[in-house]
C-alpha cells in the first residue's frame, strides 16, 4: 500500500501518514483498517481533531466509509467523538494512561515470556534490524517514523505467543495508548532507551530465555511510562 507524505507544521519533514486505500466490495474495513494503524503507531498526537473530510482526501475514498470506519473506531475508543459530532484523537489523563500501563504491564510479559518459547533466529535477526532502523531514525529526530518501528518492534514479539485472545486485548490496549507515545519527551528519546531495552530483549530472545524476555518487556514498558505519565495531567 503506498503511502503520501505531508509537511508538519513546522516546516519539517514529516513522517508517513496514512496509505492511500485501494477500492473494493470491503472498503470500510479497509479505511478502518487503516485509521486504526495510524492510531496504533501514533501517527496523530493526542488532541488531534480529525475529520471525515480530509481523511477521506487524503485516502482518496468517498465520505461514507471514512465517516463509518471513524465511527468504529469511536464506539472502540480509538476515537473520541464529542456531543457535537467531532472526532478527535483521545487525550488520556494521567489515572487513565496508568490503568492501561498496569495491564499491559501483566499482559505484554506473559506474551513476550511466551514468545521466547518458539521465537525462530531468523526472527530475533528480523528484531535485530527493526531495532536498527528504529536507532537510525532517532539520531536522525524522526520521531514519529521511530515511533512506527516500536510498534512493529513489539507487536512482531506478541504475535508469536500462539493466543489469538491475548494478542487481541494487547492490541486494544495500543489502541488507547499509541498516541500518547508522542509525547515522550526528546531527552528520553535521544538516549535512546527505548533502543537499549529492546537490545536486551533482543539478547532474552536469542537465548530463548522466557523468564529475561518477561523481564526485559516490563521494564521497557516501565521506563518508557514513567517518563510519558508526567507529561499527562492528573
Amino acid at each position: 500500500m503506498s503511502k503520501i507524505y505531508t509537511d508538519a507544521p513546522d516546516g519539517s519533514a514529516a513522517p508517513p501518514t496514512l496509505g492511500l486505500v485501494d477500492r473494493g466490495d470491503t472498503l470500510t474495513d479497509k479505511v478502518y483498517a487503516e485509521l486504526r494503524r495510524a492510531l496504533l503507531t501514533g501517527v496523530w498526537e493526542p488532541g488531534r481533531k480529525l475529520t471525515a473530510r480530509s481523511l477521506s482526501r487524503e485516502l482518496n475514498v468517498s465520505l461514507t466509509p471514512v465517516r463509518e470506519a471513524m465511527l468504529k473506531l469511536a464506539n472502540e475508543g480509538g476515537l473520541a467523538l464529542s456531543e457535537t459530532r467531532a472526532f478527535s484523537v483521545p487525550e488520556l489523563s494521567r489515572g487513565d494512561y496508568d490503568e492501561v500501563v498496569a495491564i499491559r504491564l501483566a499482559l505484554e510479559p506473559m506474551a513476550a515470556e511466551k514468545a521466547a518459547a518458539v521465537i525462530t533466529p531468523e526472527t530475533v535477526d528480523r528484531l535485530d534490524r527493526i531495532n536498527d532502523e528504529m536507532k537510525a531514525l532517532i539520531e536522525a529526530e524522526r520521531f514519529g517514523e521511530a515511533l512506527q518501528k516500536d510498534t512493529g518492534f513489539h507487536r512482531t514479539i506478541y504475535a508469536l505467543a500462539g493466543s489469538a485472545m491475548l494478542d487481541g486485548m494487547i492490541d486494544q490496549l495500543w489502541l488507547r495508548v499509541g498516541p500518547t507515545r508522542n509525547l515522550l519527551s526528546h531527552t528520553f528519546r535521544q538516549r535512546l532507551i527505548g533502543y537499549q531495552n529492546h537490545e536486551t530483549i533482543i539478547a532474552a530472545l536469542r537465548k530463548a530465555d522466557p523468564a529475561a524476555a518477561r523481564e526485559a518487556i516490563h521494564r521497557d514498558i516501565a521506563e518508557g511510562a514513567k517518563s510519558l505519565r508526567e507529561k499527562l495531567a492528573p
